[in-house]
């Protein structure tokens, strides 16, 4: 039964998608580019790609309420000085938030448009470390081991070994775009940098994602 309900409810929100874009309801965006941490993650993470994709509500020309979902990779920083028994493996960062955008899609009834957006949601920092990794009891619990999700008690840290570790957290973000409307078409291409703090336990997760990409409405 619930299956039948959860193909019911797939395919009136297919069904409803055309008569939403008909009616400028619907802003929808895809894209990806540069992410570059920031204080204290710069420390401990070097730049690398990440991806994004946005589904929302347009209530008017200006204003727009979107759910987004992006994956940014945070591989380790070759340019800070590590423990020579520093962890090895690799880091992402998952985020969906809701945003608030406002926008003026035409500047001097040009096709170049400007928007601002504002929000924040849930971001989750993933380190998989490789299982061949082992710290001896007593390791003293340098940042770094903060980093790749150790925990620590009395200085030393307090696991002898970790194949992986989440740290879910809170986070908010805020940003400037620009827009290049297609012709008289609703599709644009779009040019976005957004500031990202999620307050992920034991060391923040900073960045500035640089996205390329398109968008519809």
């Amino acid at each position: 039964m619930s299956g039948r309900i959860l193909m019911l409810s797939l395919v009136a929100t297919t069904m409803s998608i055309p008569v939403f874009a008909q009616n400028n309801y619907l802003t929808v965006n895809m894209g990806g580019g540069v992410t570059t941490p920031l204080n204290p993650t710069a420390q401990y993470a070097g730049t690398s790609g990440h991806f994004v994709g946005a589904a929302g509500y347009r209530i008017n020309k200006t204003s727009s309420i979107i759910g987004e979902f992006m994956v940014s990779g945070l591989p380790p920083n070759i340019f800070v000085v590590q423990p020579i028994n520093a962890p090895f493996g690799a880091i992402h960062l998952y985020t969906m938030t809701a945003n608030y955008r406002f926008e003026a899609s035409s500047i001097n009834r040009s096709r170049f448009g400007v928007y601002g957006t504002i929000g924040g949601g849930w971001y989750y920092r993933y380190a998989k470390i490789d299982k061949n990794f082992i710290l001896p009891p007593g390791t003293v619990c340098d940042p770094i081991y903060t980093w790749w999700g150790y925990g620590c008690s009395a200085g030393t840290v307090f696991t002898a070994t970790v194949a992986n570790k989440g740290v879910s957290s809170g986070g908010l973000n805020g940003g400037v775009g620009f827009t290049i409307r297609f012709g008289d078409s609703p599709w644009k291409f779009y040019t976005e940098s957004r500031y990202h703090y999620a307050f992920s336990a034991g060391i923040p997760s900073t960045l500035v994602p640089v996205t390329l990409g398109v968008r519809f409405n």
